[in-house]
């Protein structure tokens, strides 16, 4: 059996997609072909249940388009797969040389893609966490296995110039809403080396240099900044090896999941229950207007009344464990 997956999204979306596809190579022997973007085509490319990964360049969408579509053009699928719900993926079903194509239920889909003419997987309830709700196209499908696993891997050796032990300090965020404080992560810098006596690593993205470099400058317990200085392989290493995980909702909070550590994830605009950490410890403040699922705010008190305490509080728990 062929099958086509298009979920081009974001990191964590990708993610939490991982399990699905590992049940569809697992119970249907399938040869799984996936087209994803530029950011999380190290995670797919190098998976064991995908076979064939094509890349799609949102940022050139238009010599894209055309090379995807002979991609999938000249190859016949037996399932075409759309997990993104918007128009862009749909289009891509649709020009996908496919039997049947499978999308989610009228409910849950966005663009008006429910006009396309697809198979719908039962209507369910769309506020459970999306690693559940791409799960429904496995039982969709007859796959009654409830196990979930990602299988992904990272180097069993510690990177070379990291402490030993350390706690990844992830502090970017695709929406700028959902970013904790400078002096927040500051804080929590020194709280952890005093109390714990452990260095913290800064992570983040190319765009979260300036506030690492902040976090840096006013902490007294210095980390090790890598906030813009990390390949994906690398990020999976340095998470791999860290004794917990604290993180805004982004990826990289998922990625953490996936490689099974101990992660604490700082919420606000958004809803855990849907996209938090399927795995994990949520603290999150009950403020009237959270969760909003705005991308900015000019007050984000869902999120600057968080305090390292409730951090700590946490950290607590996990470094007590054997």
């Amino acid at each position: 059996m062929e099958i086509l997956v298009v979920k081009l999204g974001a990191l964590g979306d990708v993610i939490n997609t991982l399990p699905l596809v590992i049940l569809l190579k697992k119970h249907l022997k399938a040869e799984i072909h996936w087209i994803v973007a530029p950011l999380s085509y190290p995670i797919v490319s190098g998976h064991p249940s995908v076979d064939r990964t094509i890349l799609f360049e949102k940022s050139s969408w238009r010599s894209s388009i055309v090379e995807v579509t002979k991609a999938i053009r000249s190859h016949p699928f037996d399932l075409v797969l759309d997990l993104q719900r918007i128009l862009k993926s749909s289009t891509l079903c649709m020009l996908a040389k496919g039997k049947r194509r499978i999308g989610f239920d009228r409910k849950r889909c966005k663009e008006m893609t429910w006009l396309f003419p697809f198979e719908r997987i039962p209507a369910s309830d769309p506020s459970s966490h999306m690693l559940l709700q791409y799960l429904e196209f496995a039982d969709y499908l007859g796959i009654k296995e409830s196990g979930i696993t990602w299988e992904l891997t990272a180097s069993p050796t510690r990177p070379d110039a990291l402490p030993d032990p350390y706690i990844v300090l992830n502090i970017g965020a695709t929406k700028p809403a959902n970013k904790w404080t400078v002096q927040g992560f500051a804080s929590l810098t020194n709280d952890i080396a005093r109390q714990f006596g452990i260095s913290c690593v800064i992570t983040g993205g190319r765009e979260d240099m300036e506030m690492a470099k902040q976090i840096e400058t006013i902490s007294s317990e210095k980390p090790v900044n890598l906030a813009g200085r990390t390949t994906m392989d690398d990020l999976k290493d340095i998470l791999q090896h860290a004794r917990a995980v604290v993180t805004c909702d982004t990826g990289p909070m998922h990625l953490a999941v996936a490689l099974g550590k101990e992660v604490v994830a700082l919420f606000g605009p958004s809803d855990p229950r849907r996209t938090g950490p399927f795995k994990g410890h949520v603290i999150q403040k009950t403020v009237p207007c959270s969760p909003c699922s705005r991308k900015t705010c000019e007050n984000p008190i869902c999120m600057s009344e968080i305090t390292p305490e409730d951090v700590m509080k946490k950290l607590n728990a996990i470094l007590d464990r054997p």
